[in-house]
C-alpha cells in the first residue's frame, strides 16, 4: 500500500467515523455520548489495525493523520456555527479520538514485524 493511498483512506475514514457516530448516537460530535465515542473508535481502529498488519505501523499512523484532518474538516464544514467557533479546541480534543486507533496501528505493526521475522525461519524449517 502506498503512502498516498493510506493517507487518502484516512481522509475518508475521518468523516466516516463522525457520520457513523452521528447515525448511531443521534449526536453530531462523538464526544457527546459513549455510543458515539466508541462507534467512532471502531470505525477508525479496525481499518487502522488492518493497515498496520498489511503495510506496517508507520503507514497506519499516517492513515490516522489523514483521519484527523478529515474528521476536523468534516466537523468544520458540516457542524454548527458553535462548532466552527470552537474549532481550535476541536483540533486538540479530537486527538482523544485517535488513542485507540493508534494502539491498533501499533499492535498491527508489531504483529506484522513478528510475522516477517518468523517467516524465513518457517521456510527454512520446511526445506529441511
Amino acid at each position: 500500500m502506498r503512502s498516498l493511498a493510506v493517507f487518502a483512506i484516512g481522509l475518508l475514514l475521518g468523516p466516516l467515523s463522525w457520520g457513523a457516530s452521528q447515525l448511531m448516537s443521534g449526536k453530531f460530535e462523538p464526544f457527546d455520548n459513549a455510543t458515539g465515542f466508541f462507534v467512532c473508535q471502531a470505525v477508525l481502529a479496525i481499518p487502522t489495525l488492518v493497515i498496520g498488519l498489511r503495510a506496517g505501523m508507520l503507514r497506519a499512523l499516517l492513515c490516522l493523520v489523514g483521519a484527523w484532518i478529515g474528521m476536523n474538516a468534516y466537523a468544520y464544514l458540516f457542524g454548527s456555527s458553535e462548532t466552527r467557533a470552537w474549532i481550535l479546541l476541536l483540533l486538540f480534543s479530537s486527538l482523544t479520538l485517535l488513542v485507540f486507533p493508534a494502539v491498533a496501528a501499533i499492535v498491527g505493526g508489531i504483529v506484522r514485524a513478528i510475522r516477517k521475522r518468523q517467516a524465513p525461519t518457517h521456510a527454512g524449517a520446511l526445506k529441511q
